[in-house]
C-alpha cells in the first residue's frame, strides 16, 4: 500500500498535510490539558476542607482521651468529642468527594472538548488519504499491463482538459484508438500524473 504519491509536488502536499494534522492533535490535546487543570481548580477547597477535618479529628480525639482522665466526669463528657471527632472525619470524606466528583467533570469535559476536534479533521484527513491509496492502489497494480494502460489513457482522454492532451498528440482520441503505444503511455502517464503517481519504466 503506497503512502505517499511519487510526484514531488503532490507528495510534498501529502506531507504537509499530514503535519498540519498532527499539529492540529497536538494543539488540542494541550487546550484539553488547559481545560482539565481549569475545571480541576474548582476542587481547591478540597484540600482546605480534608485539612480541617484532620485537624478538628486529631483535636476533638486527643480531648476526648484527655477528658476520660476525669474522675466520675470522665466517661460522661467523652461522647460529645468524640462525635466532634466523628464531624472531621465526614469533613475529609466530603473533601475527598469533592475532588473525585471535580476530576470526573474535568476529564468529561477537557475529552469533549479536545476529542471532537480532533475525531473530525482525523476522520476528514483519513477519509481523503484512504480514498486516495485505494484509488492509486485500483490504477497502478499492473501498470506494465497493455489493458490496463489503455484504460488509464481512456480515462486521461475523459478527465483531462483538451489543452494537455493535444500537447501529447494532434489528435489523441485516434491515436488511442490505433493503438499508438506512445500515445497510449503517454496518456496512461497523465492520468498517474493526476494522482501523484509515476509509472514504472
Amino acid at each position: 500500500m503506497r503512502w505517499y504519491a511519487s510526484a514531488p509536488a503532490r507528495r510534498t502536499r501529502q506531507i504537509v498535510a499530514d503535519a498540519l494534522v498532527l499539529a492540529w492533535v497536538i494543539a488540542w490535546v494541550l487546550v484539553g490539558r488547559w481545560v482539565f487543570d481549569l475545571v480541576m481548580a474548582l476542587a481547591t477547597p478540597a484540600g482546605p476542607l480534608r485539612s480541617a477535618g484532620t485537624g478538628l479529628e486529631s483535636r476533638m480525639t486527643e480531648i476526648a482521651g484527655r477528658v476520660t482522665q476525669i474522675p466520675l466526669v470522665g466517661d460522661e463528657l467523652d461522647t460529645p468529642f468524640a462525635g466532634a471527632a466523628g464531624v472531621g472525619t465526614d469533613l475529609v470524606a466530603a473533601g475527598d468527594r469533592l475532588e473525585a466528583a471535580v476530576r470526573t467533570v474535568a476529564q468529561v469535559v477537557s475529552v469533549l472538548t479536545a476529542g471532537t476536534p480532533i475525531l473530525l479533521v482525523v476522520l476528514l484527513w483519513a477519509v481523503v488519504r484512504v480514498s486516495w491509496m485505494l484509488r492509486v492502489r485500483r490504477m497502478g497494480r499492473q501498470l506494465e499491463d497493455p489493458r490496463t494502460q489503455e484504460l488509464l489513457a481512456l480515462r486521461a482522454l475523459v478527465h483531462q482538459p483538451p489543452r494537455r492532451l493535444q500537447e501529447l498528440h494532434a489528435d489523441p482520441v485516434a491515436a488511442w484508438r490505433s493503438g499508438e503505444p506512445s500515445t497510449v503511455r503517454a496518456l496512461a502517464d497523465l492520468e498517474l500524473a493526476a494522482l501523484g503517481v509515476r509509472s514504472r519504466q
